[in-house]
């Protein structure tokens, strides 16, 4: 009659148990829950120590890596602070040589302005004893040139007057006077 009931009404059986309301069987579950135990026992056994072997190793790598990156960012710095050092140490030194470069053109346009001064005071005395010799040579020639032209305006003025001897007297006194002055 409960097959009739079911083919004609289209609802499931009712359980015979009445805590049991979606139809579970105790056994089921009781499978169930051992064949999850067995799953999870060989599951561990042979998929979750070779995971955490992995994930252990996997772990230790990115440690690594991020310590040998730590280590070149460190060596990059110091590289870096070298290298500044190292640019630091070339412009004082090029600042010392160029210095020295200066104190050295210095000097040596000193020196050259010394020998120039020292040739121009030497062409200076030269030229001032050449004026003193042609200075002298040219009172010479004025006091010689005088002394004729005294001795030729003694002859035409006083032409009978003097001795030959007072005549010379009087011109070499007049080319002392005209040599002194």
């Amino acid at each position: 009659m409960e097959a009739q009931t079911t083919q004609t009404t289209g609802q499931p059986p009712k359980p015979e148990t009445p805590g049991n309301v979606m139809g579970f069987d105790q056994t089921v579950i009781l499978c169930t829950w051992i064949a999850f135990l067995i799953a999870f026992v060989v599951l561990g056994k042979l998929l979750w120590k070779p995971i955490l072997r992995y994930l252990e190793s996997r772990e230790e790598e990115i440690r690594t890596s991020l310590d040998d990156a730590a280590a070149a960012r460190k060596a990059a710095e110091e590289a870096d602070a070298k290298a500044a050092q190292t640019v630091a140490d070339a412009e004082r030194d090029a600042r010392a040589k160029a210095d020295a470069m200066a104190v050295a053109a210095r000097k040596h346009v000193a020196e050259m302005e010394n020998e120039a001064r020292e040739a121009i005071a030497a062409k200076r005395r030269q030229a001032e004893a050449d004026m003193a010799d042609e200075r002298a040579a040219a009172m010479r020639a004025i006091s010689e040139q005088a002394g004729g032209e005294i001795a030729k305006a003694l002859d035409r003025l006083l032409p009978g007057l003097l001795t030959d001897a007072q005549r010379q007297a009087y011109q070499d006194q007049i080319a002392a006077d005209v040599r002194f002055r």
